[in-house]
């Protein structure tokens, strides 16, 4: 989906790559307010969670333009059988569909949703439980107060004054837990007879260092209440685990996250396809694993070839010798290293500025750029003008031709 914004004002070349260093895309109000991608952000974060396959989510096309982009697979749109493969691929498996894909994105892509992986059911909790047996609670014989901890909730100096019935202490003990807890309801205490049963149905633990205080006015027999007994630690519940991934509110952020970045880049690119390119060669060649995934990639490879000085033509060679070259000139380690991956790229946006420079001082270049229309030029190209490695590959008249014709 194209944006409403065009421009970011960041020239092109070293001075807009420096600049783009220190900025992020929050940084450019009016690249975050533009109403088409607020309008699209809204639509996924509202309807991607009702996405639970990956054939909704490839029949939806707002959707499926969303995700696609956000994973730097937008040349995929419409392709939805081939991406349905990749969406229901079990990434655990080497054998997977989305794994025999060249392009890291698919693999990247399927784990991310993750309709394909194994789901584990949720698995409930096992309530905490603990016994005390106390005696002679009633009139003229009662508790001042109690402390304690139970299931993680700390109690100190409850009053239990007025408490003279084991249901009336457990009843006081049960609404000062729960007040604690944040006034939720897991917590249980009740009276068994003279035995106070304590439960916990999220199993956060156990009973420790219960203490008991008898009320010092009291005119009958002193109470008493056991040390804790009965312990059951429990167990605390697990969410299910697995299955599709949109279901769950920090997935969601993060695909919104890499599809604003990726039409952050999109609008870079209108002004400086150079900073386009070096911007997610910046994002995507730290996950690049193997030369065929440069090479299957055309924005990667035209960053490493500028880098290492490769002609166009290059690109014509077989996979097998292109390999070769590029093994032998740069190391796949140079990606995961920030500081050698970053001096790379201002390589790249430096040697691609001069070429542009050096483009347009071409005596040919101007003399067709400043051509009036319907003008007929004749021209000779110098024997000893050499065109620059990129425009090695094609036939300098025909360039300079259609150049002209256009």
């Amino acid at each position: 989906m194209q944006l409403a914004i065009s421009s970011l004002g960041i020239p092109s070349g070293v001075a807009g790559w420096a600049i783009l260093q220190k900025e992020s895309p929050s940084n450019f109000p009016a690249f975050t307010n533009d109403p088409v991608l607020q309008r699209e952000i809204s639509y996924f974060e509202q309807n991607a969670p009702k996405a639970t396959t990956a054939s909704a989510l490839m029949s939806n096309p707002q959707l499926q333009d969303f995700a696609l982009t956000a994973f730097g697979l937008s040349s995929q749109t419409g392709m939805n059988a081939l991406m349905e493969k990749v969406l229901n691929s079990n990434t655990n498996s080497t054998n997977s569909f989305a794994a025999q894909m060249v392009s890291p994105q698919y693999i990247a892509i399927a784990k991310a949703f993750n309709y394909g992986g194994t789901l584990t059911p949720a698995i409930s909790p096992e309530p905490s439980q603990a016994q005390v047996t106390l005696s002679d609670v009633e009139s003229g014989s009662t508790f001042e107060g109690f402390s304690g901890t139970f299931a993680g909730i700390t109690l100190s100096n409850v009053s239990l004054t007025g408490a003279t019935t084991f249901t009336g202490v457990a009843s006081a003990l049960q609404a000062a837990f729960r007040r604690a807890d944040g006034n939720r309801s897991n917590i249980s205490v009740t009276a068994n007879g003279s035995q106070l049963q304590f439960s916990d149905s999220l199993g956060r633990g156990t009973a420790t260092s219960f203490a008991w205080v008898a009320d010092p006015t009291d005119t009958g027999g002193g109470p008493t209440a056991s040390s804790p007994q009965g312990l059951v630690v429990g167990l605390p519940g697990l969410p299910a685990q697995g299955g599709p991934a949109v279901s769950n509110p920090a997935f969601i952020k993060q695909v919104v996250q890499q599809y604003t970045e990726a039409q952050f880049q999109a609008v870079v690119g209108n002004t400086s396809n150079t900073l386009r390119q070096a911007l997610y060669a910046q994002q995507n060649l730290p996950n690049v694993t193997s030369w065929d995934a440069v090479i299957a990639d055309r924005n990667l490879a035209d960053v490493v070839q500028t880098v290492l000085g490769l002609p166009e033509a290059f690109g014509a060679l077989n996979v097998n010798q292109q390999v070769q070259v590029l093994s032998s000139r740069m190391s796949l380690s140079t990606f995961q290293n920030p500081q050698k991956l970053n001096q790379m790229l201002d390589n790249f946006v430096a040697i691609s500025q001069t070429q542009t420079q050096s483009a347009a001082q071409n005596p040919a270049v101007q003399l067709l750029t400043t051509q009036k229309p319907g003008q007929i030029v004749n021209i000779t190209i110098p024997t000893s003008y050499s065109l620059p490695d990129s425009y090695a590959s094609g036939s300098a008249s025909a360039m300079l031709l259609s150049t002209a014709m256009g």
